[in-house]
């Protein structure tokens, strides 16, 4: 790797492949100015290489995943169980343009977090009239309320299950728009493919 340089005040590096490292050093992008505006910029690229044309409209809904037990956290707590959570939500994503993104929460003196999957749909006649990409993003962005939830003890209890690294990235992955293949398969979501190959988020 070349010596680090930084950009918006986030210090990178050029990856061998040709991507880039940025080192963050917050478990939230809202922690910090410059971490805040990366993020949106990623926000930004992804809008724009869905090419969709505003004004648009945006129905949203949630779906959650509860740690009800040690099975739901192995199999849904990961950068892949994101992926499992939009499968499941695939009847409503065929013939639509759609976008995801995840937010991981922990209730007050919870244990273990509950895993969000928000899903952002255009739609013709119905949900909120965006106007523009800067609205979308802020029409889309989750509001951390705690930025310390991710205790050494809460992190050592999920370390049994699962690795903790992925579900604390989790909180940096833009939105991202749901693509099928030919055989009408989800393709899975670049950003979250770098994280499982250990890279962090290009720009």
């Amino acid at each position: 790797m070349k010596k680090a340089q930084t950009i918006l005040g986030l210090k990178y590096k050029r990856l061998d492949d040709g991507f880039y490292a940025v080192e963050v050093d917050y478990d939230f992008p809202q922690q910090s100015k410059s971490t805040l505006l990366f993020y949106n910029c990623l926000e930004q690229s992804n809008i724009n290489e869905s090419e969709i044309k505003f004004p648009i409209r945006l129905i949203k809904w949630v779906d959650t995943i509860n740690p009800i037990n040690k099975e739901t956290i192995m199999n849904y707590y990961n950068i892949k169980g994101i992926k499992k959570i939009v499968d499941e939500n695939k009847s409503k994503l065929i013939g639509k343009t759609t976008f995801i993104k995840p937010e991981v929460q922990y209730p007050k003196k919870a244990k273990y977090p509950n895993l969000h999957v928000h899903f952002y749909q255009v739609s013709e006649d119905k949900g909120t009239l965006i106007n523009n990409i800067n609205e979308m993003i802020q029409y889309c962005s989750i509001k951390y309320e705690n930025t310390k939830q991710f205790t050494s003890k809460r992190i050592s209890d999920l370390e049994i299950y699962v690795n903790t690294l992925e579900i604390r990235q989790m909180t940096f992955l833009p939105m991202e728009v749901v693509k099928f293949d030919n055989n009408g398969q989800i393709i899975d979501f670049q950003h979250h493919l770098r994280v499982l190959n250990g890279i962090e988020l290009p720009f």
